[in-house]
C-alpha cells in the first residue's frame, strides 16, 4: 500500500521558531511527494508563516472546541473523516493519545527535547519518572544549571501533574515512531520510556550553501572595515546563556580592541541583558539588532568572523548554518552532534562559563581554518527522508 494521506498535527500555529519551521518544512517536503497532507491545529495566527502563508495556508485546518474536552472529541472526529495513513506531531500534546483510542490510526512524534529540557515543564517531577530523575538531571550541566531538584506544586496541582505524566508517558510508548535529534535526547527517552527511537538529521535548506550576499552588513551596522565580528542569533531568554556570551565577549574585547559582538534576536531577557552591557562598560561594542528576517538573517552569517553558541540546546539550526557559511563556531561542550561535526577544525568546544567561553573566542579568532565543511547530508530533505523510511515501513507492511 502506497502512503496517500498525512496529517500533521500543531497544538498552537502563534509564533514561528524551530517546532514551526520543522512543521513547515514537513508539509513541503510531502507535498512535493505528491502526499495529501493537511494541517490540523487548535490555534493559528497567520503572521507566524512567514514566508510559508502562500503555500500551505489553504491546507491548515482549525479544530474547534471550547475547552480540552472538546478538542479531543473534535479532533477524534475530524481524524476519522479524513482517514489519514499516519499522524505526524511534536512531542508535549499527549491529548491526541486519547483522541486517537481504538481508531487504529497509527502517530509518530518527534521528540526534539524532553521535558528536561524545558524548565516549566513539571512532567519531570512525576512518580513515574522519579527513578529516573537524578540519573537525567546530574548527567547534563545544563539540566543541573536550569532544572530545580523539587518543584513548587499545590497538593491539588500534584494530582492533575500525574495525570498529565501518566497520559504522557502512554501516548509515547503507543507512537508508532519516535523521532529525536540527537543521541543524547535519543538516551533520556529510553530512560523515561523504555522506547527505542530513530535519529534524523538535518536542518538545511540547500540553498545555503549557494547564498550570495545581498547586503554589506558591516555597512549595515556602521562598522569600520577592521572590525571583527562575533555572532550570535537566538531567542533571548535564560536558555540560550547570552548573559555568559556578553561576559565572555567582556573579557575578550580588552584584548582585541576592534571585535564587536552582534546580537540577533529578540525575546523576554532583551531589557536585563542590555543592562548587563551596560553594567560591564561594555555596551558600546555590543550591538542587539532585535528580530531579523530569514532572508536577510544568511547575510549575518555572511559577515561574520565567529559564530558563539553558548546555549542549553539539544541541536541548534543556528550553528549548522553558521558552519554552512566555513564560519568558526564556539559551541557549549553539551552539543551532542556527531563526531565528524565536533571534530571539524571549525568547531571550538568550550564549558559554558565566561572563561571557558572567552578562551574558546579567542582560540577562534586565533586559528588560520582552511579546510572545507560538507554538510551537504544535513539538509532538511535528509531530515524527512529519515521520516519517510520510517513510515513507508510501516504502510508496507500494513
Amino acid at each position: 500500500m502506497d502512503l496517500k494521506k498525512i496529517v500533521l498535527l500543531h497544538a498552537g500555529i502563534i509564533g514561528f521558531g524551530g517546532a514551526e519551521r520543522l512543521l513547515f518544512e514537513e508539509y513541503t517536503y510531502f507535498k512535493r511527494k505528491g502526499i495529501k497532507t493537511k494541517i490540523l491545529t487548535f490555534e493559528l495566527r497567520e503572521e507566524a508563516l512567514g514566508k510559508y502563508h502562500d503555500a500551505i495556508i489553504n491546507d491548515i485546518e482549525i479544530v474547534e472546541g471550547k475547552n480540552l474536552l472538546q478538542q479531543i472529541l473534535m479532533l477524534r472526529k475530524k481524524l476519522l473523516e479524513i482517514k489519514p495513513d499516519v499522524v505526524i506531531t511534536a512531542y508535549g500534546w499527549s491529548p491526541l493519545f486519547l483522541a486517537m483510542l481504538f481508531t487504529k490510526i497509527p502517530y509518530i512524534t518527534h521528540i526534539h527535547g524532553t521535558m528536561f529540557w524545558f524548565p516549566t515543564d513539571l512532567l519531570k517531577y512525576a512518580l513515574i519518572h522519579r527513578r529516573v530523575f537524578n540519573d537525567i538531571r546530574n548527567t547534563l550541566k545544563g539540566h543541573r544549571e536550569f532544572i530545580s531538584l523539587k518543584p513548587n506544586c499545590s497538593f491539588k496541582n500534584r494530582f492533575l501533574l500525574e495525570l498529565r505524566a501518566t497520559l504522557d508517558y502512554l501516548a509515547v510508548r503507543s507512537a508508532l515512531k519516535i523521532i529525536v535529534l540527537t543521541e543524547r535526547v535519543r538516551w533520556e527517552v529510553k530512560k523515561l520510556y523504555g522506547r527505542n527511537s530513530i535519529i534524523a538529521r538535518g536542518c538545511l535548506d540547500p540553498s545555503i550553501f549557494n547564498h550570495s550576499p545581498k547586503e554589506d552588513i558591516s555597512r549595515k551596522l556602521n562598522l569600520h572595515g577592521n572590525t571583527i565580528i562575533i555572532l550570535s542569533v537566538s531567542r533571548l531568554d535564560p536558555r540560550k546563556r547570552i548573559n555568559v556570551l556578553i561576559k565572555s565577549f567582556t573579557k575578550l574585547s580588552k584584548k582585541v580592541d576592534n571585535a564587536v559582538l552582534v546580537i540577533v534576536g529578540t525575546g523576554p531577557g532583551e531589557k536585563r541583558l542590555k543592562s548587563l552591557a551596560k553594567q560591564l562598560n561594555c555596551s558600546n561594542k555590543i550591538i542587539f539588532t532585535g528580530f531579523v528576517d530569514d532572508d536577510q538573517l544568511w547575510d549575518y552569517y555572511d559577515a561574520c568572523d565567529v559564530f558563539a553558541c553558548p546555549g542549553w540546546t539539544t541541536s541548534p539550526i543556528t550553528a549548522y548554518e553558521a558552519l554552512s557559511f566555513k564560519k568558526k563556531v564556539v559551541w557549549s561542550s553539551e552539543a551532542s552532534e556527531p563526531d565528524e561535526v565536533l571534530n571539524d577544525p571549525h568547531v571550538f568546544l568550550a564549558n559554558p562559563d565566561p572563561d571557558s567561553f572567552a578562551n574558546a573566542l579567542q582560540n577562534a579568532l586565533n586559528a588560520n581554518v582552511k579546510a572545507n565543511v560538507d554538510l551537504t547530508k544535513y539538509t532538511w530533505n535528509n531530515y524527512f527522508e529519515t521520516v519517510y523510511k520510517a513510515i513507508q515501513r510501516h504502510v508496507k507492511d500494513a
